[in-house]
């Protein structure tokens, strides 16, 4: 990675040394963190494995039993040959593709739901706006939900005309821009829809699923920033 740790692979087996000639040192383990793993088809990951792996190899003889690792969620997923002792599954635990396609892919299933509901239902006249900066205009007479969520809770000012909410099972575009603690979401020129139905910003809903990773090709980010932005104001159920 370049960040933290040793790129001298002399110095490492020389620290390795001095560690187990101390009787007040034990040897865990030796580790390196892949820069490019979730780059599918590039060299680079090869190339660290090449040169990480005859370190791993003179730190087992000076400690035997310790550990050596390498892997994280995309390179176990990519090649066997990274997975050593142990793999460090991080985002892939929570069913998040770390090569941020769909995650079914690899047979991961997505365990984060975010969800918010419909709070209001108002008739918009053609023309008329919702939100900061009118940056939406009714194109005819039509249906707005508002959901009582928006870029305090994690959704993104980047999604404002740019994104998808599921009411009873059906994609609706959200409409206009997202503020701290609303968004608007379009319910057409006639709608079912009523106050308190549940609303979903990612996970399932009926038969379709928006995925963290649509949302982030949304925002020409990964999937990590999007899960990681949701915030602390925003209640987590955990369910078994």
């Amino acid at each position: 990675m370049g960040r933290l740790g040793e790129r001298d692979a002399d110095r490492l087996i020389e620290l390795g040394r001095a560690c187990a000639a101390d009787d007040r040192l034990e040897i865990a383990g030796a580790w390196t963190h892949f820069a490019t793993a979730d780059e599918a088809g590039d060299a680079f990951m090869r190339e660290q494995l090449a040169a990480f792996v005859p370190v791993a190899e003179a730190i087992r003889e000076l400690a035997p039993g310790c550990t050596v690792h390498a892997a994280n969620s995309a390179a176990t997923l990519r090649d066997p040959a990274t997975h050593l002792d142990m793999v460090r599954c991080g985002i892939a635990i929570y069913g998040l593709d770390p090569f941020h396609r769909d995650p079914s892919e690899h047979g991961l299933e997505p365990t984060l739901e975010l969800r918010s509901y419909v709070a209001d239902v108002k008739r918009f006249e053609a023309g008329a706006s919702a939100g900061y900066g009118r940056t939406w205009r009714a194109p005819e007479d039509t249906w707005v939900g508002v959901l009582p969520i928006g870029y305090g809770d994690g959704v993104r000012r980047g999604l404002s005309n740019n994104a998808e909410v599921l009411v009873r099972g059906r994609r609706y575009p959200l409409v206009g821009t997202v503020s701290m603690d609303n968004i608007t979401i379009d319910l057409g020129s006639e709608t079912e829809v009523e106050p308190g139905a549940p609303a979903v910003l990612i996970g399932r809903q009926g038969s379709d699923r928006i995925l963290a990773e649509e949302v982030a090709v949304r925002l020409e980010t990964i999937n990590y920033e999007v899960t990681c932005g949701i915030s602390s104001r925003v209640p987590r159920r955990v369910r078994e």
